[in-house]
């Protein structure tokens, strides 16, 4: 089980990681678990696969504790990643939080997420789970949540794969066989002056007998929208000889004001059992339903509405994000030996629709021709309305298992040994272009010319993607001195990725006399598989590939207990993440790329713990990066491109000048630049699309917040009076020099979050007011298709407008 590590009489210093990160000392602001009046007090975290206090860690580590989680109002992903400078997200254009991708320390090109495309750099645990998925992370709605722990700079070693720039660990509250507990929070807020919502949470915890207690947890939320879907027309141009051609299209079926609300319903159920004094075992699950209705993104252009957070769309969209997760933790002893085995099994499925008119129009506006629009012709050859939708059914499967046995921590020699296994299943069906009333010759009917199988469906992606992991890892750490330790980490790996499926366009598309579109789909299901139907939901098999690699990561770190409450360390350490393969035949496959990471940092306590100052600075070099881009006939694929160089300062103090009042602060700065041209002679003139010294897109290079809380009596209550502000500098959101001029950078953003309540031993009130400025600049801008055609009529994703609320929780 796990075991709360005793400070050496030699020396203060937490026995070293286990882990293979390391890096910049954060003791969040926020991050504080427990205090008293006089003093900060202690942040326990479990980041090493141990329990220890966060100050006493050599690791690059921050950490929101359950009082900052509630304090900052704090509910699913994209709050947390507010107040956690060495994190940025960049969100989902079509399904806002539920797939957003994650990067740390500036480790990203832009680009990612499609279901063919690279594993995430960023690693997402809940509890000993990982729950990364390549498309984007679970949007856990956070209650009853011990701590959020977030882990900056490679973690290689200790948690393998898609770890290279950090990892993210959501932590649950276990079951306490010490009493009963219980409590429940209600909440009304109201967005934008315009849009009501509501959230209710509860939880109990209940003993059985003295050895065993259960947890329930459950919570239901409503959002309300504020983005509107006006009405509009758009005049799809036919043969510009012939006007007759032309087709008015309009959305008044979709029209609708506060388009994208968002509803939300899950539950979490712990049982822990002792099994004698040194055995335990926590099986436990989760269920989360989201459905979404509507646009997540505004429309930045003035081609086809005008004001702020609007959109013309002309189709249904909705995205429905279903998932559940059941995983059992063994924690014992053999001998001296600790042992914690750790199976998890994840199932989500995520199905939706989205408006993808954009890309049927501007193809036609951007080609003097309009070829793109006379291309859609019922079966009489009329022309019909092109307005164009995209859907889409994922469904993810995910099992994993490690196994990790170490020595007894109290020796001057102390060592860790792991093995994991994990593999992810992914089959997506996806339709791109449904365009309604299209003529069955040009549709995806391989084999039955009478009997088209896929009505509307102009490109089709029906593919299995699976990707194994199994590693060997271990640790060794040792007492140099009473004062100095140094630590040893490595792992070996195997990853196997497979992608085996159906994509491209109907053979009647390509042939159709006016079609300048390119030759992928149908017309190669003889070449891969010899015209065999043997692909479901798809006509036959045109992509069949595989890869399979081997390699090994390291760490080292070293740390100096200066005083009893100062520690230095360094660290050299090294992270990765596996390749892959296309779904293109002509392209080749990937390979992994690594991130090398130099450290040095701190962590201190002055003034009796009233204040914590802790930093890091860090070297990062990152080689053979996988970059995602648009290839031929836009089909977005990864290429193993250029190297880069990441240098970085974080730094966070907490301070408690007074006993009534707590200060915070934390924030990043980075410096990013390619050491290499990416893809040089790609531009028609030549020149590269990003040249050497381009910085690295979508983290920017300053963030920052500052969080003060003053508490005072009144009346019979402790009352608090709380604000936070959190600001990030522009950056770019993509890689490609030429493209991004076409957006734009992303522009600066500052949010300030107000609070004011009071609270006794058994209930509290709140009144909060987040965004309290109105900050309504974007925070990721892309659009339907390539910049260069669509890229006059961008989208961003905006953030949550002004937002009042109440809430009421009390505790029994």
């Amino acid at each position: 089980m796990p075991v709360v590590i005793p400070k050496r009489p030699q020396h203060h210093l937490a026995l070293t990681p286990v882990t293979s990160a390391v890096l910049l000392a954060l003791s969040s602001p926020a991050a504080i678990a427990q205090q008293d009046a006089t003093a900060l007090g202690e942040v326990i975290v479990t980041a090493q696969k141990r329990t220890e206090s966060l100050q006493d860690v050599p690791i690059s580590l921050d950490a929101l504790g359950e009082d900052k989680l509630t304090e900052l109002n704090i509910a699913n992903f994209k709050d947390y990643v507010q107040f956690l400078p060495s994190v940025t997200a960049q969100p989902s254009i079509a399904a806002g939080a539920g797939f957003s991708q994650v990067y740390m320390r500036g480790v990203a090109t832009g680009g990612d997420g499609q279901a063919t495309l690279s594993q995430p750099s960023v690693g997402t645990y809940l509890d000993e789970q990982p729950i990364t998925t390549v498309q984007g992370n679970l949007d856990l709605h956070l209650y009853d949540i011990a701590r959020v722990e977030a882990l900056a700079g490679p973690q290689g070693t200790l948690y393998g794969a898609s770890s290279q720039a950090g990892t993210i660990r959501v932590i649950t509250n276990k079951p306490d066989p010490a009493g009963f507990e219980a409590g429940y929070s209600l909440e009304g807020n109201y967005v934008d002056t315009e849009e009501a919502g509501y959230v209710a949470e509860g939880f109990v915890n209940l003993p059985i007998g003295d050895n065993a207690a259960i947890r329930l947890v459950g919570w239901a939320l409503s959002e309300g929208g504020w983005i509107d879907n006006v009405a509009a027309t758009r005049l799809y141009p036919g043969n510009v000889a012939d006007p007759d051609d032309d087709i008015v299209a309009d959305n008044s079926e979709t029209a609708k004001d506060n388009y994208n609300t968002s509803d939300t319903i899950g539950a979490r159920a712990a049982l822990r059992i002792n099994l004698g004094e040194n055995w335990t075992l926590t099986p436990a699950a989760m269920y989360q339903k989201m459905e979404q209705e509507g646009a997540w993104a505004d429309d930045l252009s003035d081609s086809v509405v005008r004001g702020n957070n609007d959109v013309a769309h002309f189709r249904e969209e909705f995205a429905n994000d279903e998932w559940w997760q059941a995983g059992l933790t063994v924690e014992g002893q053999i001998g001296s030996l600790d042992v914690t085995y750790s199976g998890n099994y994840l199932s989500r499925e995520f199905d939706s629709a989205f408006d993808y008119s954009d890309y049927s129009y501007w193809y036609d506006v951007n080609n003097t021709t309009g070829y793109f629009a006379r291309l859609f012709v019922d079966n009489d050859g009329n022309y019909i309305d092109r307005t164009a939708g995209y859907s889409n059914d994922d469904e993810y499967f995910r099992t994993s298992h490690e196994l990790r046995i170490s020595t007894a921590q109290d020796k001057r020699v102390r060592g860790l040994l792991g093995f994991f296994f994990q593999k992810q299943y992914h089959d997506f069906y996806q339709e791109f272009g449904r365009i309604d009333g299209l003529a069955d010759e040009m549709l995806l009917n391989f084999g039955e010319p009478d009997a088209p199988q896929y009505p509307g469906v102009v490109y089709l992606n029906s593919m299995d993607r699976t990707d194994r992991d199994q590693a060997v890892f271990g640790q060794v750490a040792f007492d140099v001195t009473d004062a100095v330790e140094v630590s040893l980490g490595a792992r070996y790996f195997e990853p196997e990725v497979t992608l085996k499926g159906f994509f491209g366009f109907p053979q009647g598309f390509i042939e159709h006399p006016t079609s300048a579109w390119g030759s992928n789909g149908e017309v190669e299901c003889d070449a891969v598989s010899g015209g065999q139907q043997d692909r479901k939901d798809a006509p036959c098999v045109n992509v069949d590939k595989a890869i399979e690699e081997s390699d090994s990561v390291y760490r080292v770190n070293v740390s100096w207990e200066a005083t009893d409450t100062a520690m230095l360390y360094a660290t050299w350490s090294e992270g990765y993440r596996p390749g892959g393969v296309q779904r293109n035949p002509i392209f080749t496959n990937y390979a992994s790329d690594f991130l090398t990471n130099y450290e040095i940092g701190w962590k201190t306590r002055f003034a009796d713990d009233r204040l914590q100052f802790n930093g890091a600075v860090f070297l990062d070099e990152w080689d053979d990066i996988q970059v995602s881009f648009q290839g031929d006939n836009g089909i977005t694929q990864v290429a193993n491109g250029p190297s880069a160089e990441i240098q970085g300062i974080e730094v966070q103090f907490d301070w408690l000048p007074v006993d009534s009042l707590r200060i915070g602060s934390a924030l990043a700065y980075y410096d990013s630049e390619l050491k290499d041209e990416f893809c040089p002679g790609c531009n028609s003139d030549g020149s590269a699309w990003a040249p050497a010294g381009t910085a690295l897109p979508v983290t920017p290079d300053f963030k920052a917040n500052l969080i003060a809380r003053y508490s005072f009596p009144l009346g019979g209550f402790e009352a608090h009076m709380q604000g936070a502000v959190a600001y990030q500098t522009s950056r770019a959101s993509l890689l490609n020099v030429a493209e991004n001029e076409i957006y734009g950078d992303i522009p600066s953003s500052t949010f300030l979050d107000l609070a004011f309540g009071v609270t006794n031993e058994k209930y509290a009130i709140e009144l909060f007011l987040a965004n309290a400025t109105d900050e309504d600049a974007p925070i990721y801008v892309s659009s339907q298709c390539v910049p260069g055609t669509c890229g006059v009529q961008p989208n961003g994703v905006t953030p949550r407008p002004r937002t009042i609320g109440i809430r009421f929780s009390q505790d029994f």
